[in-house]
């Protein structure tokens, strides 16, 4: 039931047991338990239907395949498909800062077009604590054709907007509803049929997005020249409906339908790790979409060509994708929680020891790639790590939940990182130190709830 009081993942290997068995009992800690299993061992994994009867231990599945089947792979390709082409547009938002400063909207500063990106993710973030609970009570379809129609419908609009007001609707408000109503339930069906592999799954769908970042800038860099900026956006928008469409159709969830879970989950806010990794989101979320959003200006700013600037954050994108589908497979084996807390670490310093010192193509690439892998890897695990200190009954609850205290400061990184801009009188040396160190802020947060957890830090959690 939700609310139940959260287990602790601390490992609990009996010293008389075989070495068979030893190996099981390691094996067993790489993923979530029932929430109810206060004696489990870390991670002992329990297929939700059954157990193995012969000894009362479950099986472990050992692949993709054998935990989800034909329809859990599916729901792994669909939602890498509904990825790539919702939060893959949505972190391709630099490109049209870019273009907006010196086109539609070069009467307005850097903070004030940010925040239509800023609103994309906000909408697209908090919705997901409503769309979580529509989730648990009807399932993914629903969700994913009305989200559909929406995220078609806001681009075919933001081609035909002009004026400030009407990107802020279409491209910021609309968009992130239909983002937000494809992207949240391909993260949690996946999820919901992949429980032993939730980061190798979560990081397979999470790898969409990245996979459309490194696309998008590269496809609208081309488009803009030769079709101009009302049909470059059309054409993405016919790209994404073809994508949105394949999600609908393969997508779907293998938990029964519950209409009884609550909008929000009130329980939830007295389990302290779960709080804490929530605010360790926040942070991270207020530092971390900042270098995708101006890494294209930072480069110009050197005198790089704009050109330069979009393949900077293609190449930013497609490390993404990797750091979200690896560190996911790793962590599966590892340790969602040890993957995740030095991804966070990783993605601050990059920030401090090359982007603030990157004034050539080499070192800017260079950052591309490492802050691009790891937070990639600090995003692609948020879910896995939610879903190892969540009940699985209002797992879609809780993930929208999550969402929604991350949708705040998505919604104001940015326009924080332009103001800061601004106050330096174009100069990023202040943006840069501000995103790192929310980065770092959320790694010690990250710590905190590990050594809660179990105290020995070498532990796999």
């Amino acid at each position: 039931m939700a609310g139940t009081a959260p287990y602790d993942h601390t490992p609990s290997l009996d010293s008389h047991q075989d070495p068979e068995s030893k190996a099981s009992s390691v094996l067993g800690q790489l993923a979530p338990v029932p929430y109810h299993d206060l004696t489990s061992s870390l991670g002992s994994f329990q297929d939700l239907e059954s157990k193995n009867s012969n000894h009362d231990r479950p099986s472990i599945p050992t692949s993709l395949w054998a935990e989800g089947g034909f329809l859990g792979c599916l729901t792994l390709f669909g939602g890498f498909v509904g990825s790539f082409a919702t939060m893959g547009q949505v972190t391709s938002f630099g490109t049209y800062q870019a273009w907006y400063a010196e086109n539609q909207l070069s009467a307005y500063s850097p903070s004030a077009i940010s925040w239509i990106g800023g609103l994309q993710l906000w909408v697209m973030m908090f919705s997901g604590g409503f769309i979580g609970r529509l989730f648990d009570a009807y399932g993914p379809t629903p969700l994913l054709a009305s989200g559909t129609l929406i995220y078609t419908l806001s681009l075919m609009m933001t081609s035909l907007a002009t004026r400030y007001y009407e990107f802020m609707i279409a491209q910021g408000f609309l968009l992130g509803l239909g983002a937000g109503l494809v992207y949240n339930p391909c993260i949690a069906a996946s999820t919901a049929r992949f429980r032993h592999f939730a980061g190798t799954s979560s990081g397979i769908v999470l790898g969409g997005s990245g996979a459309g970042g490194a696309v998008f800038p590269l496809l609208l860099q081309r488009l803009l020249g030769t079709v101009g900026f009302a049909w470059a956006v059309r054409i993405q928008g016919f790209i994404a409906l073809a994508c949105c469409i394949i999600a609908t159709l393969t997508i779907s969830s293998p938990l029964p339908k519950n209409k009884n879970t609550p909008w929000i989950d009130t329980k939830s806010f007295r389990d302290t790790k779960y709080m804490l990794v929530c605010l360790a989101y926040a942070l991270i979320c207020l530092g971390l979409f900042i270098p995708s959003t101006y890494i294209v200006q930072y480069a110009q700013a050197q005198g790089l060509s704009q050109n330069i600037g979009f393949d900077l954050l293609s190449i930013m994108n497609a490390a993404n994708t990797v750091g979200r589908i690896v560190p996911g497979w790793f962590a599966d084996k590892l340790g969602r929680f040890n993957l995740m807390i030095p991804s966070a670490l990783l993605a601050g310093i990059s920030c401090i020891a090359l982007w603030l010192f990157a004034h050539d193509t080499a070192t800017l690439a260079a950052f591309a790639v490492i802050y691009g892998l790891f937070a990639g890897a600090t995003m692609g695990l948020d879910v896995a790590v939610t879903a190892q200190i969540s009940p699985p009954e209002n797992f879609g609850t809780r993930v929208g939940m999550s969402y929604a205290f991350m949708s705040i400061p998505s919604l104001v990184g940015g326009p924080i990182g332009g103001a800061i801009y601004t106050s330096q009188h174009g100069g990023y040396s202040g943006m840069i130190v501000f995103a790192a160190i929310f980065n770092l802020l959320g790694f010690v947060f990250l710590m905190a709830v590990k050594l809660m957890i179990n105290r020995n830090i070498f532990v796999i959690v």
